[in-house]
Parts: C-alpha cells; structure tokens; sequence
C-alpha cells in the first residue's frame, strides 16, 4: 500500500504542475488585457473615445412623451443621439485656443450636420416607471469620411483657418514602403505631470521644446497620415516608465490594442523577425503642457533635437506616429446617463 501511494505521488505533483501552468496563459492574458485603457473624455451627452478616434451620442425617447408611440419614440431618441454628436464635436479641441464654436462665428458649427455621418452602435429599450428607448449612435474623427478630413476640406475653402498639412506627393506604392510595420513611434509619457496640469486632447496639437521651438504642429505633418492616424493617440496604460523603455514587446501589444498596428500572433514572430527588423519605439517625457486648453506638450530641448534628426530620416512626426500616454481615463463610459438625456425632441 504504501508503495502504491509513493509512486502515485509524482503523478500528483507532475498533474498539479500541469494545472498550474494551464492556469497561467489565461491569468496572464486577463492582466495584459487591463494594462492598456482607452482615453474617455466622459460628458453628460455622451463620450470621445480619443484612442480609437469616435464620438458617442446617447438619446433617450420616453414613451410618455411621445403618445407612448414606441417606434416614435425610437425616432426621437435617434435624433437626440445624433444632435449629441453634433454638440460634442462642437466643443472639441482643434488647438491650444480654439474649438469648433469658437471659430468661423458659427458657421463651421452650422455645417457640422453635414460633416458627420454618424451610425448605429447600441439601441436598448428601459422598462421602468418611465420607459425609454435609448439609442447610442458614433460618428469617426478619422478616416476619407471621418471628421477630420472633411473639416480640413471645409477650412481650406474658408479663411477663418491657416495652418493646413502637407500634400502626400509620392506614388501609394512608395507610401507604402516607406510607411511600412518597421517604422518608428513616438510614445509621449505624460503621467508624471501635475494633477492640475494634465493634458487636454486636441485635433490637432502640438509638441513644443523647453525653449519655446516647436516641433511638431498641424503644417508638417502628411495629409494622407493625418486623416488615417490623427495626430496624436492617447491611451492608458499603468506600466511603469522603465518597462516602456526596455520592453517592445509590451509596447507591441500597448499599440495593437489601440488598433495602430497589425498584432503579430507569437506562433509567428520568428518568422517575421527573419524578414523584418524589430519595430523601434522612441519613449519621451513630457515636461509640461502648454496653451490655453493644454493640450501642448513640452518636452526638453535635447529631445526636440533628436526628434527632428529621426523625422529626417523617417518621416516619425510627418507621419503621425505619436502616442501619448496617460496616467488615467478622464472619465468612464460604464454606468447610468444623465436624465438631461431625454430631451423633447419630437421625431414628428
């Protein structure tokens, strides 16, 4: 018996270090899973998802506002939702001074609507004491048909705007080359900045050295990267400044989670790095913001030299490749809306 017992006492151990090392991938994907967030700008009629480049309206039509006419109400929350989306990218920040209402003496506000081709993301009906349809509806910043390429379409038309991007002269098959996976990123940590003098996200931003020379601004960078990346992407993430730097691996899958690059499955990498040289990662601190909506970041005049040595040979900031990193969302997308949200629209 006891003999019994002593040899089946390596198969215990050898079964329960297999259920531990099964246990781990899963462990391990939950964490890295959390390490990067989006950056949510959270407001009463919806949110800016600035990572991803999207803006969320929220609409609710109430039954008892409407007859109790459901599909009327569903139009009506519809319209709402809409109208949000309008609001919200009225109030974005295109620089360190003005926004979308601020310039143009409305006009540009006024063309929003056709700006904008907002679509379906989630529909809901709440039952309750007060029943609602409640539509979700988000329009893009970036892309041919996104926000940002129609407004540099409109400003170049209208003088109430100056500073446009450069035209992309090459041939696509060139940009493509030159514009491949192996290229470099800028990766901006801004966490370390005071509580009260965090960054602002903008359209269309700026990076400006210590001694007042700036670096990157809306005129030098490319057109076709402009409207595909935006100028800057801003993403969460809590790992510690050391490990971006030496780590890019981590920083791999920081940028594949943001959706800025092609996330190259493990089984596979050997293969890749055979015929392609790892991608190069350039880790900044930011100093300071700087404007009246601080949403420029400062960076010291040591860095400012050596990034625009890099653009020259890679094209890092005429390309858009700039990532900023912050400490936490400024706000979350979870949890209840506003009753302001009901509005009165009337879907007719």
């Amino acid at each position: 018996m006891r003999q019994s017992i002593k040899g089946n006492r390596p198969a215990r151990t050898i079964g329960l270090l297999l259920f531990c090392l099964l246990c781990l991938p899963t462990i391990s994907a939950s964490v890295d899973d959390s390490r990067f967030e989006p950056f949510i700008e959270k407001h009463d009629t919806g949110w800016i998802d600035w990572e991803n480049g999207m803006i969320y309206g929220v609409g609710r039509g109430y039954l008892n506002r409407n007859s109790k006419d459901r599909s009327r109400a569903r139009r009506a929350a519809t319209v709402i939702a809409s109208g949000n989306i309008v609001k919200l990218a009225a109030g974005l920040n295109l620089d360190d001074a003005r926004t979308l209402q601020t310039i143009g003496d409305g006009r540009v506000v006024v063309r929003l609507k056709a700006f904008l081709r907002d679509r379906p993301h989630k529909s809901s009906f709440v039952e309750g004491d007060d029943p609602y349809y409640e539509e979700i509806r988000v329009a893009s910043l970036r892309g041919v048909s996104g926000l940002t390429a129609k407004l540099i379409d409109y400003l170049s038309k209208e003088p109430v705007w100056r500073d446009f991007p450069l035209r992309t002269l090459e041939q696509p098959e060139v940009v493509d080359i030159i514009d491949d996976e192996d290229q470099p990123w800028l990766l901006l940590d801004a966490r370390d900045l005071p509580d009260l003098d965090q960054v602002s996200p903008a359209l269309f931003p700026k990076i400006i050295s210590d001694t007042g020379e700036v670096v990157y601004e809306l005129s030098g960078v490319e057109d076709t990267a402009l409207v595909d990346r935006g100028m800057m992407n801003y993403v969460v993430t809590d790992e510690s400044a050391a490990d971006l730097r030496s780590n890019p691996k981590l920083l791999d899958r920081l940028l594949a989670g943001a959706g800025l690059i092609v996330d190259v499955p493990e089984a596979m990498a050997e293969e890749q790095q055979k015929r392609k040289k790892r991608r190069r990662y350039i880790v900044k601190d930011v100093k300071a913001v700087q404007g009246l909506a601080k949403t420029n970041l400062v960076i010291s005049a040591e860095d400012a030299a050596k990034l625009k040595g890099e653009d020259s040979s890679s094209r890092i900031l005429k390309k858009c490749r700039v990532v900023v990193i912050v400490s936490s969302p400024i706000g979350g997308v979870e949890g209840t809306i506003p009753t302001l949200l009901a509005g009165t629209a009337d879907a007719g």
